[in-house]
C-alpha cells in the first residue's frame, strides 16, 4: 500500500509504502500525485518512506517503479527514501544516473532528518 503523508506541503510530497507494493499503487496514488505536481511546479520534491512492514514491489509495481524514473525524474530536484532495505541503495544508485534529482538515503530512524533534508 502506498499513501501520501501528511507532512506533505506545497511541491514536496511525502510517500509512505507498507506491505507489498502492486502496479495500483503507482497508478492510483504516485503517479496521479507526481503529475499534479509537475503540472504546478517548475520542480518538486520526494521523500519515500519504506516502513518496517515493507516488503517490496511486485514484478508490474517494479516496472511501474522503473518507468516513474524516466517520466519524472527530470521534475524531481531531491528526493529522500527512508528505510530501504539495503539492497534498495544499490537501486538508488542506479536511479542516480537517470534523474536530475539529487538522491539521498535515511536509515528509518532517521525520517525527521529526511524530513528536514528534502524540505531545505
Amino acid at each position: 500500500m502506498l499513501e501520501i503523508m501528511n507532512e506533505s506541503i506545497g511541491n514536496i510530497v511525502g510517500f509512505r509504502a507498507t506491505g507489498l507494493l502492486t502496479a495500483a499503487d503507482y497508478d492510483e496514488v504516485l503517479v496521479p500525485k507526481l503529475s499534479d505536481l509537475s503540472q504546478r511546479f517548475d520542480a518538486s520534491r520526494a521523500l519515500f518512506y519504506m516502513d518496517r512492514d515493507f516488503r517490496g514491489w511486485d514484478l508490474p509495481a517494479a516496472w511501474a517503479n522503473t518507468k516513474l524514473d524516466f517520466r519524472f525524474g527530470g521534475h524531481l530536484d531531491k528526493v529522500a527514501i527512508v528505510g530501504a532495505p539495503a539492497w534498495e541503495e544499490w537501486c538508488v544508485k542506479i536511479a542516480s544516473l537517470v534523474m536530475k534529482a539529487e538522491l539521498r538515503t535515511f536509515q528509518t530512524e532517521q525520517l525527521g532528518d529526511a524530513w528536514a533534508w528534502v524540505k531545505a
